[in-house]
């Protein structure tokens, strides 16, 4: 189980420090919390009950610099042709923090908007809305692990993959 101190993924907040555990008063009654503080935005404060399961399983332990390389440079992920499929695909592996999944379909998503960028036409607007969210989710975590800003992660991640940042 975490502990305070520890460092952790939490959903859609990135890397965040376990500030404090708590027992705060939620719907009137007593509960105990952990207190969740991100790395990158500390003005901001999450409570996580310690009663949900729910809100507990997006709280993950943070990867190591080569698990990440690793989840990186494993083969591409088969591109959906269906759009339907593939907007169903996106939006339930955004909604499971599943680091491996979110790589996977952010190298679907870098693979499809430079296949779109040489016929001259863009992503949709979920898949750059997508692209975008999956990038915010997984920066934290990069920044973290090497070290650096959440800025300079896009050109780190686009060297790892053998990329033009700009694409």
């Amino acid at each position: 189980m975490f502990q305070v101190g520890d460092a952790v993924s939490y959903g859609t907040s990135g890397v965040c420090r376990i500030a404090e555990k708590a027992t705060l008063r939620l719907a009137g009654r007593p509960c105990e919390c952990f207190i969740l503080r991100p790395v990158y935005d500390p003005s901001m404060k999450i409570c996580v009950p310690c009663t949900s399961q729910v809100l507990l399983d997006r709280m993950h332990p943070l990867p190591t610099r080569q698990e990440l390389l690793d989840l990186l440079r494993e083969p591409a992920p088969e591109h959906e042709p269906d759009r339907e499929t593939r907007k169903e695909r996106y939006r339930r592996t955004l909604q499971s923090g599943d680091r491996r999944a979110l790589l996977h379909m952010l190298r679907d998503l870098y693979a499809e908007r430079r296949h779109r960028h040489a016929q001259g036409k863009h992503l949709s607007g979920f898949e750059d809305s997508a692209l975008r969210e999956v990038q915010t989710m997984l920066r934290s975590e990069f920044a973290y692990a090497w070290g650096i800003t959440p800025q300079e992660v896009p050109d780190l991640i686009a060297r790892e993959l053998g990329r033009d940042p700009a694409e």
